[in-house]
């Protein structure tokens, strides 16, 4: 799509339309007399695209896409060309990106204050300290370097006036931007009409979008725009990851990915023989039923293969259904435990065993890890 956009191509609008220019032979032609006898050209009783193929000035040109679909779906069409044009846009407004991601009820803040602080070292001494949200949003900006604008989005944020006076704005901006109208135009003209078109849409998505903004800022009405600063940067950026505990946005759909890295661990087999297995982050995918991965390509005798992304092998073990705080450490808990103590070197009871015996098909090799 971006190629054709920036190209020199003319292009022929019909109905709401896009007809491209049709390579023309012999083969060609006898299709286009076919459809010429079957296709109805009644100016009056034609519906919208009813014509295949357009001729005009001696060229013909071929239906293809209809423009309010490539509207709806250009965010999927060209993703990277989409998101520059929405970033363009919101900055005129200087609106706030995934802000939705950090209301009371969201599973990011569930992340963040329950899930983060289990797997941290949250204080300097040898006493466990539970600290609270201030002091968790204390500890990330210890650790963590917030670029300025942050802190200065959440003054705004924290602003009802500042943040009415957006909505107005945008509200002045929207528009109904109308197809372009039939006839011959150039793709670059068409890519004008189509960065308008879509900077209407994302500012109407946008202004309802303020609305809630502006209900959820009740929520933080006692927070220190400081810690709302960081908020809104994890917010955006959709990941973290502090003192080997991390997590990640997934998609578009607000789901995340949980990890935690094992650090380096020894396992004996039968015979006493020490093996090294390297650092790797095991991992719990926020979308139900809930089972721990490892998100490296690796090798254990609890995964099947040696690849990426294997859910670790768990017997006796139902993952749950339900996504709190406690279920994500229980199955992240479990992966972990069952990569660094679950391997009985006498029973060899994994998917493979780390040495080589005739009761076993041997699938995987562990000798490159014996120290």
């Amino acid at each position: 799509m971006k190629r054709l956009l920036d190209s020199n191509l003319e292009i022929f609008v019909d109905s709401g339309f896009i007809y491209l220019p049709l390579l023309f032979d012999p083969s060609i032609e006898t299709e286009t007399q076919i459809l010429r006898k079957t296709e109805t050209y009644s100016e009056t009783f034609e519906p919208q695209g009813a014509k295949t193929i357009i001729e005009t000035q001696g060229k013909h040109f071929v239906k293809t896409l209809n423009l309010e679909s490539l509207l709806a779906n250009y965010e999927k069409i060209d993703h990277d060309s989409y998101v520059q044009i929405r970033r363009d846009c919101l900055s005129k407004f200087h609106l706030f990106s995934e802000i939705e991601n950090i209301s009371a009820d969201g599973k990011l803040r569930t992340i963040l204050f329950q899930v983060m602080p289990y797997f941290i070292k949250t204080n300097k001494g040898l006493t466990r300290k539970r600290l609270g949200e201030e002091g968790i949003l204390d500890l990330i900006a210890e650790k963590i370097n917030i670029p300025q604008r942050y802190y200065e989005e959440a003054i705004t944020f924290l602003n009802p006036t500042v943040l009415q006076k957006l909505l107005k704005d945008v509200e002045k901006q929207q528009s109904i931007i109308d197809p372009p109208e039939n006839g011959l135009l150039s793709a670059l003209k068409l890519k004008e009409w189509l960065c308008h078109a879509l900077e209407a849409q994302i500012v109407a998505s946008e202004h309802q979008r303020l609305k809630k903004v502006l209900q959820l800022r009740q929520q933080f009405s006692q927070i220190k725009p400081k810690h709302m600063g960081i908020l809104l940067y994890i917010a955006a950026t959709g990941s973290l990851e502090i003192d080997g505990f991390g997590f990640s946005k997934t998609g578009s759909n607000g789901e995340y990915i949980v990890y935690k890295y094992t650090g380096e661990y020894i396992l004996k087999d039968y015979y006493a023989r020490s093996y090294l297995f390297p650092d790797c982050r095991v991992a719990v995918p926020i979308s139900a039923p809930f089972r721990p991965v490892v998100l490296e390509t690796y090798k254990h005798p609890f995964l099947l293969h040696h690849d990426e992304g294997q859910t670790i092998c768990l017997r006796n073990f139902t993952p749950p259904n339900q996504f709190t705080a406690d279920n994500i450490i229980k199955v992240l808990e479990e992966g972990i435990n069952t990569l660094l103590y679950g391997y009985d070197s006498r029973r060899r009871n994994g998917c493979h065993s780390l040495d080589r015996t005739r009761m076993h098909v041997r699938t995987i090799e562990f000798d490159d890890y014996r120290i």
